[in-house]
């Protein structure tokens, strides 16, 4: 075997070596990057789910302050007609407060699952950045893999040759 060949075939396997460590580092650069963005999104999602918690907390205090002077209205037009509160404008009113207590309730409810649905959309996220980072590291154990095996492959097809 002459030299020339033989360095060729070092060369060769030197060069699918680096290859193979530039994939591998290529490859949890890719999963870093990959976690980074899907937690980042997943934060996003939970700052969305906290500001609705944020805002149902505000609105329910305005509703609340809304029902409040609402029926002192009523009460105070009750009275202004001589009707006592007792019979049907009393129940006229508990109807109205009842009705008001559960559009409130349903106003809270609606906003509470508005945001158990982003927090779960930003758990969701997280886990499937966490898959992709897995995948891009399979893959770029695979593409090492691969130059490692070219550059032995092309060490030997040097060394039979000619």
């Amino acid at each position: 075997m002459s030299l020339e060949k033989a360095a060729q075939m070092g060369l060769q396997i030197i060069g699918g070596f680096l290859q193979s460590k530039y994939q591998k580092r290529l490859a949890r650069t890719k999963a870093r990057m990959i976690k980074q963005f899907a937690n980042y999104n997943a934060n996003v999602k939970d700052m969305e789910a906290r500001s609705v918690l944020d805002t149902m907390k505000a609105e329910t205090t305005r509703s609340y302050k809304q029902k409040r002077k609402f029926m002192e209205t009523q009460r105070a037009a009750f009275a202004k007609t001589g009707a006592t509160l007792s019979g049907t404008p009393s129940s006229v009113l508990l109807d109205q407060a009842l009705e008001m207590q559960y559009d409130i309730a349903n106003e809270r409810r609606n906003r509470m699952l508005q945001a158990q649905t982003l927090t779960q959309t930003g758990k969701t996220t997280r886990y499937e950045g966490k898959l992709d980072a897995k995948s891009a590291l399979l893959e770029g154990k695979a593409a090492a893999k691969s130059s490692l095996i070219s550059g032995f492959t092309g060490a030997g097809v040097s060394y039979f040759a000619d």
